[in-house]
């Protein structure tokens, strides 16, 4: 199945495909993917981050479907 991958900041450039810029790319991946698993693939699983499903804050363990925008920030701080 196909998913979107946004990495937002220093995180860009670890996209696990080719492309130019930080645009967010398409990602083929197994059903039954959840985020914590694709996290690790892309060799984020120990960078502190924030995730996102569509919009929605999201948890390690949930389950990526067809056409799902995932995007990974790292953590802001500011005043």
């Amino acid at each position: 199945m196909q998913i979107e991958l946004a990495l937002f900041a220093k995180l860009s450039a670890r996209y696990p495909v080719p492309g130019s810029g930080r645009e967010p790319r398409p990602l083929e991946i197994e059903d039954g993917t959840r985020v914590g698993a694709l996290v690790e693939r892309i060799g984020l699983a120990a960078e502190p981050r924030i995730t996102f499903v569509n919009g929605r804050h999201a948890a390690d363990d949930r389950l990526l479907a067809e056409g799902d925008r995932l995007a990974i920030f790292p953590p802001i701080a500011g005043g």
